[in-house]
This record gives structure tokens, sequence and C-alpha cells, in this order.
């Protein structure tokens, strides 16, 4: 919890959970992601199903590379922030900072049923943080 509180402080999200805006989130993966892995992070907005299918190489080669992959979902209660670190097949594995790891199917990723990894109201992945 605590190092949650200090990820939202860091992000500009405020002490009450606020949530971090894309600025925030950016340098948060620089600082603590990109610190274990040697990389920098760019964040790529996915504004449709076809986006998602078109950077899925790109997450799972990075994932394949161990650098993991920074992504947001959202629904109409809010957004929020986990990490694909893992692929192995058709699948994705999801960090939750919430304090799970879920297996979720590239079609998942891609149509919108990330709510499988996080809770059923936050089902869209609408960007992620690529190494450059």
């Amino acid at each position: 919890m605590a190092e949650q509180h200090r990820l939202h402080t860091e992000g500009e999200g405020g002490e009450n959970w606020g949530g971090t805006g894309p600025e925030g989130q950016e340098r948060i993966n620089d600082t603590t992601v990109g610190s274990a892995t040697g990389r920098d992070y760019e964040r790529q907005d996915l504004n449709s199903d076809a986006d998602r299918r078109a950077v899925l190489t790109e997450v799972e080669r990075s994932v394949a590379q161990g650098h993991p992959v920074p992504v947001d979902v959202s629904g109409k209660e809010g957004a929020h922030a986990m990490t694909i670190i893992a692929q192995e097949g058709d699948m994705l594995q999801v960090y939750n900072p919430w304090g799970s790891t879920t297996w979720v199917s590239e079609d998942d990723f891609i149509n919108g049923h990330m709510g499988k990894a996080s809770n059923s109201e936050l089902p869209n992945a609408y960007s992620v943080y690529l190494p450059r």
C-alpha cells in the first residue's frame, strides 16, 4: 500500500488516490520500471481494437526481451494501471498492483476484455508504455 501511495504522489495523482495523468504515468514508468530495465518508456494510445491489434506484436517482443509493458485500462467508473509481464502462446500475463497476476488472451487485450485482470468495470486497454 505504501508503494502504491508513493507512486500516486510521484505521478502527481495526489495523496487521496486521485489517479495520475499520462505525463505522471510516463515519468513513473521511466523512473521505476526503466531503472530496472535500462529503458525509457513511451506512451502509445490505443483508440480502437485495430490499434490494440497493431501494437500486440511489439508488446510481445518487449516482454520476451525482459521489458515489462505498463498498460492502462478504463471503464465507466475510472481507470487503472497494470503491467504486462509475460507472454506464452496466445496468452498475456498481467500483473495488477492490487496484488494479483492473471493470464488474459490476446483476444481479451484486443477486444476490451481486460477486466479479467482487474475487475469487470475496467475492460478497455486504452494505452501502453513501450520501451524505446
